[in-house]
Formats: structure tokens, C-alpha cells, sequence
């Protein structure tokens, strides 16, 4: 009999993955864990029954998160990512030799723990000397930050009822501007517009009021409902789509077509980001 692991979208839609066996279940204080070995994408982390990321596809999401800001800015010396605990966002931004230390706060100890044993594609740049894992809350860490960052990445899971739901308010978004650097550029996932049009919505909408500058920008990640998946960014002076056209040796979906690419949106996306954003980037191209 075949095992399937199953997530539900929306009420009308589910997605079903072929596993071969659990890995790991398990209950941390913020949320179930869970790692399913599946047929088709490989180990895969599930949290709260919701995919988050597997081997067969991560290095989509995590290449346009990572190297879209690093081919961007001019000097991505100092980055933090908050959340990213499975360390596949880590290892595409420890991959730049500009890169000289990243700061990863991550609330959950056992994602860290439980990838760290099952998610080795994930992880392998964790010895990296240049890498420190700090284990807090993201929101707190931001209070007093110890200096302005380049980059602040933010790998969380969907807002809707966890303890990412902080990581998308106003008093988050201010957090991050004070801990950059004058020309510091910050970036979190905004998901699907298919079937979470309201976070790309408010998380646009809200990045604007707060940044001199804010871009949109996606790319298709198989596992996600809906395939399309969209990134925010706010910052002070650098322009997202204006990047070095560096080439990334071992990138398997970025490239710098791939980035200027990625800014041109289809109507799905750009009926909900602000006029000005949708006017900037389509006057850039």
C-alpha cells in the first residue's frame, strides 16, 4: 500500500507527495516537525503539515533569495538571516567569497537539530568558520542588533497563525531598517499569489511606507501550491535589478538573465503591489 503525505492549499485544492517512509515526526515548542523521505523530490521538511522545503527543488528558492541581493549590492560583506534553520539559505550565501560573516537566528532548535541529521544538501555549509548560529527569536534579536548588516534575509515559514505572523508587521519591517547599513538591503518570501494573495498584498504595501525603495520579484518552485513564488525587498539606495550579470558556477536556476528576469511580473503578481513599484519596474525594463 502506498504512503502519501498530504497538504491542503485551499479548501478546493491539495497536494499529495509519494513518501517512501517518515524520517522523523516529533513537537517542538513552536510547532510539529516532521522529515518524509519522499519518491519523486527526496527528504523533505514538513512543519505544522505544511511543506517547506525538499532536496529535489530547494535550490530554486534558495538561489533566488540568496543571489538575487548578492549580485545586487556592493559590498554584501555582513548578512543575517532570520529563520532558515534548515541551512539551505545559508549555504548558497556562504558560497560568495564577498561574504565575510553570517549571523543565522533561528527560533526553533530542533529545525536546526533535526536537518543538521536529515537534510545534508541543506546543511553542508554548516562548519563554515563564517557562520554563527544564533538561537532566538528573530524579532528580539532585531531590538539591539550588534552592527548594521548589508543584508538581512528572512527564510520563515508562511505568516498565517505561526511564529512567523510577527516577522510580516510594521514594527518588524521598522526593526530591520535600523539594522542596516546606509545602502542595506532586507528580503523575505511573500508566497503564492494563487492561493495567498494578501501576504504579497500587505507585506508589499507595508515594505513601501517603510524603505526609500521596494521591488517584487518571483520565480517557480515546484513544491509550493501554485508553483509561482514571490520575494519583497526593501532598501536604502540599492536597486534590486540593477546586478553585477555574475555568473554563479554551480546555480542550477539563477543566472543573470534569471534575475532581470525575475522583475518583469505578470498581472497575477502585479495587480497586488503598490502603483509605484509597479511603475518602477516597468520602466526599468
Amino acid at each position: 500500500m502506498a504512503l502519501w503525505f498530504s497538504e491542503t492549499a485551499s479548501p478546493g485544492h491539495r497536494l499529495e507527495w509519494k513518501i517512501n517512509r517518515m524520517l522523523f515526526s516529533g513537537q517542538s515548542p513552536y510547532q510539529s516537525i516532521e522529515v518524509v523521505d519522499t519518491e519523486s523530490f527526496g527528504p523533505s521538511l514538513v512543519l505544522d503539515g505544511i511543506m517547506q522545503t525538499t532536496t529535489g527543488d530547494e535550490f530554486i528558492y534558495h538561489e533566488m533569495l540568496a543571489w538575487v541581493p548578492l549580485n545586487a549590492h556592493p559590498h554584501p560583506g555582513r548578512v543575517l538571516i532570520i529563520g532558515g534553520g534548515d541551512g539551505g539559505l545559508a549555504r548558497e550565501v556562504l558560497a560568495s567569497p564577498a561574504v565575510r560573516n553570517l549571523t543565522l537566528v533561528e527560533i526553533d532548535p530542533m529545525v536546526v537539530e533535526v536537518s543538521r541529521k536529515y537534510l545534508h544538501q541543506h546543511t553542508r555549509a554548516f562548519e563554515d568558520p563564517r557562520l554563527q548560529v544564533v538561537i532566538a527569536d528573530g524579532m528580539e534579536y532585531l531590538a539591539e542588533p550588534p552592527a548594521p548588516y548589508d543584508l538581512i534575509l528572512v527564510d520563515s515559514t508562511d505568516p498565517e497563525g505561526g511564529p512567523s505572523s510577527v516577522l510580516y508587521t510594521r514594527d518588524f519591517h521598522e526593526r530591520v531598517y535600523r539594522a542596516l547599513a546606509p545602502d542595506g538591503v532586507f528580503i523575505q518570501q511573500t508566497g503564492t499569489p494563487t492561493y495567498n494573495p494578501e501576504v504579497l498584498r500587505d507585506t508589499s504595501h507595508g515594505v513601501s511606507e517603510v524603505f526609500p525603495m521596494c521591488r517584487v520579484y518571483w520565480c517557480v518552485v515546484p513544491t509550493y501550491p501554485g508553483g509561482l513564488f514571490t520575494f519583497t525587498s526593501g532598501s536604502k539606495q540599492v536597486d534590486l535589478m540593477q546586478s553585477r550579470s555574475e555568473t554563479v558556477p554551480h546555480a542550477r536556476w539563477y543566472t543573470p538573465d534569471m534575475h532581470r528576469a525575475a522583475f518583469a511580473l505578470p498581472p497575477i503578481v502585479s495587480q497586488y503591489v503598490p502603483e509605484s513599484v509597479r511603475s518602477a519596474q516597468s520602466t526599468a525594463r
